[in-house]
């Protein structure tokens, strides 16, 4: 099996991935959007290196969203919108989807109250016995990992105060996700089997 992580020290990016949206929906081209994170600096970072690797990982996330779910992402509630993003993360992260499949959304649905950067290291341990590319991983980098699955949780109010909550939609995405949504994510964002 093969991972590609786009997780890293900032893993959710919601405020950046939101001006990114905003030009998209304005009507400029991924590679608009590329040149002028790379030269306008919209996005803050401090170097053109990451200006440009985070503006990728992010115009690969949002090409996973529809026209609809772009312009809910813009304009629904918070909530909502960190729950459309986390949709776009976890199709676009097969690793952090099976983590979310796998540890997250059992706990969620047995109710148990908490989820630690243990239970990450475990799931990447596990998995290093099934992928050779995982297996060859730093004790540091899978640690890294495990932390960023815990801040991604974190930031998109999935977890607080290390306990486990269950995300809620507003009805009209809700219900869009369920009828045009892949299944298995749907189930992650709303914390329970459908």
């Amino acid at each position: 099996m093969s991972y590609q992580t786009t997780l890293s020290t900032r893993p959710f990016m919601y405020i950046e991935t939101k001006k990114v949206a905003q030009r998209l929906q304005n009507g400029q081209s991924p590679d608009e959007v590329r040149s002028a994170a790379s030269e306008q600096n919209f996005l803050q970072l401090p170097s053109r290196a990451r200006r440009l690797a985070a503006v990728n990982v992010i115009l690969k996330r949002l090409e996973i969203l529809d026209d609809y779910l772009l312009y809910q992402f813009l304009a629904a509630d918070r909530e909502t919108s960190n729950l459309i993003l986390l949709y776009a993360l976890l199709a676009s992260d097969r690793l952090f989807q099976e983590f979310m499949r796998q540890v997250y959304l059992p706990k969620i649905i047995g109710m148990e109250a908490g989820l630690t950067k243990q239970d990450g290291l475990k799931f990447l341990a596990e998995k290093s016995t099934q992928s050779e590319q995982v297996a060859h991983w730093t004790a540091a980098t899978q640690s890294r990992l495990a932390t960023a699955y815990l801040q991604v949780l974190r930031d998109c109010d999935l977890l607080r105060d290390g306990q486990l909550v269950k995300g809620m939609l507003a009805p009209d995405v809700a219900r869009y996700l369920q009828q045009h949504g892949e299944r298995a994510l749907y189930e992650v964002l709303i914390g329970s089997r459908v």
